[in-house]
């Protein structure tokens, strides 16, 4: 490789180099990346003659009209996303000795338009959901449930098999997460059952006794069976979201998407002044609090009311 190698080649080869280190599915969306956005781009390009303000103008390339099928531009955090991309092969390269380093602090992106509020269910809503899934319990309404109180993502959920739960313990154990991933080179999509989000993503979550009643009712002695189906194939979270949202509307239920189940759980959890927020973190499998704190901290405004009319007691 040298500074003459088109970007086509570079990125090709990193993205071979990667694939031992990196998840199933980060490679596929790396790849999806580099066909759909960067290649088309800088594919014929030499790659020692890309500067930093090329790669600027690409930025406001995407953010005014990056979209693929042309209805304008894309957010800033998908911008990032696929800059990243360019900036490690990039790195590959130069750790190859084949380009200079570029300087990347030099790069700049548009304003965000600040932080996405977080959706989740009212209370009244809450209470109308299970009570619809009491109604109608199954497998795959008491699956809802454990979302519900545990706040696990929908892949991971789908993963859930018999031997991740303990009903000694009263505990679920997150090592896994199904997804459907696409291969954009071949053109297919296929079943991963993988390693979860991030390695803070395995965790052990405790569950409430009254769900641990309903969890028994469907628990099996067959290690390898998944919770929601019972046997030994998964349900992949597509197929799951389509059975929710058929459930949400025979019900009368507000639409809203599975992951905001998700946010109701932690939502819930922040209203409970006693439900400490390093709990709630680990909990939720992030990476840390302060990115707890960042996602749900403004969504708790009862509470901060109720913390300011503490103050009352000094007027």
């Amino acid at each position: 490789m040298t500074e003459n190698t088109h970007f086509k080649t570079l990125v090709n080869e990193w993205l071979n180099s990667k694939q031992p280190m990196i998840t199933a599915s980060t490679h596929a969306n790396f790849v999806l990346i580099a066909e759909n956005h960067l290649i088309p781009y800088f594919g014929k390009q030499r790659i020692g003659s890309i500067t930093e303000a090329e790669v600027q103008d690409y930025i406001l390339l995407l953010f005014r009209e990056g979209r693929m099928d042309k209805t304008g531009g894309l957010t800033v955090k998908t911008i990032r996303d696929i800059v990243l991309v360019l900036r490690l092969s990039f790195l590959y390269a130069y750790k190859e000795k084949a380009i200079p380093l570029l300087n990347w602090d030099l790069i700049e992106y548009p304003k965000d338009d600040g932080p996405h509020r977080v959706i989740a269910l009212s209370k009244d809503d809450e209470q109308q959901l299970i009570q619809s899934i009491y109604f109608n319990l199954n497998r795959k309404t008491a699956g809802i449930l454990i979302a519900l109180f545990t706040g696990v993502r929908i892949g991971e959920l789908c993963g859930l098999q018999m031997k991740d739960i303990s009903l000694a313990d009263s505990t679920i154990s997150v090592n896994k997460t199904v997804q459907r991933i696409y291969n954009k080179r071949k053109g297919l999509s296929y079943i991963n059952i993988g390693s979860p989000k991030t390695t803070s993503s395995e965790r052990t979550i405790p569950f409430p006794s009254l769900l641990g009643n309903i969890i028994k009712k469907f628990y099996t002695d067959t290690p390898n069976h998944f919770f929601l189906t019972g046997k030994s194939k998964p349900t992949e979270p597509r197929t799951y979201r389509q059975f929710f949202s058929r459930f949400l509307k025979r019900n009368n239920l507000p639409k809203v998407k599975f992951h905001e189940i998700r946010h109701t759980f932690a939502v819930r959890a922040i209203e409970i002044p006693e439900f400490d927020i390093k709990s709630l973190s680990e909990i939720l499998g992030h990476k840390n609090v302060s990115f707890t704190l960042n996602v749900y901290g403004r969504a708790n405004l009862k509470q901060k009311i109720k913390c300011m009319n503490l103050l009352n007691d000094l007027l």
